[in-house]
């Protein structure tokens, strides 16, 4: 059991998250090679998911354009009420008051259905497949509808938990990305 609260940890990843020097090329790199040795193309779940980077994220802006990792979709934030829908990573886009470039409203959806791979943004992970959002819920409700064949890379920044506190409602990670590479989770401690 971990010591820490949620809120404890997150304050910690985020004092944390200023002083890390995260090199995006490489964790993009890496997403790419995994994503390529997925055969996502030859069955009807073909999308992955991406986002566009909050501030002290790691920036996946590198996947785009990139034809052998399958069909690029983003996640769009609503100004209200806090369900995200998916887009084509190509649709128009628009500012969002957090910050981030996002696809507009209004955009064509690309129905759950049709998912191969979610890329999750987390303040920390854990080894087990813990993850740490803001706090919001936005991704829990997301990837809670989605199918459990569904994989969920968390993307890291580098800050990774002996053990994230979590609820029932927590979805947890199928894989963590990092500059390492990316990896299927659990861990075995042979990663550090």
């Amino acid at each position: 059991m971990t010591s820490m609260t949620k809120a404890e940890l997150r304050e910690r990843a985020q004092t944390n998250r200023s002083s890390l020097r995260v090199d995006h090329g490489r964790i993009c790199a890496g997403l790419e090679h995994f994503l390529a040795g997925l055969t996502l193309v030859s069955s009807q779940r073909r999308w992955v998911v991406t986002f566009a980077a909050m501030p002290g994220e790691p920036d996946l802006a590198g996947l785009v354009d990139r034809p052998n990792i399958g069909s690029l979709a983003l996640t769009r934030t609503p100004e209200e009420g806090r369900v995200l829908s998916v887009h084509p990573a190509d649709a128009e886009r628009e500012l969002h008051r957090w910050g981030y470039s996002q696809p507009v409203s209004g955009a064509p959806i690309v129905p759950d259905a049709d998912i191969a791979v979610v890329l999750v943004p987390g303040l920390a992970f854990d080894r087990q497949g813990g993850r740490l959002g803001f706090g919001a819920g936005f991704y829990d409700r997301f990837l809670s509808r989605l199918g459990p064949d569904v994989m969920r890379v968390g993307v890291s920044d580098g800050f990774i938990v002996a053990e994230v506190p979590t609820d029932d409602h927590d979805v947890a990670m199928t894989h963590l990305a990092t500059e390492a590479g990316v990896m299927a989770l659990p861990l075995d401690g042979k990663h550090e």
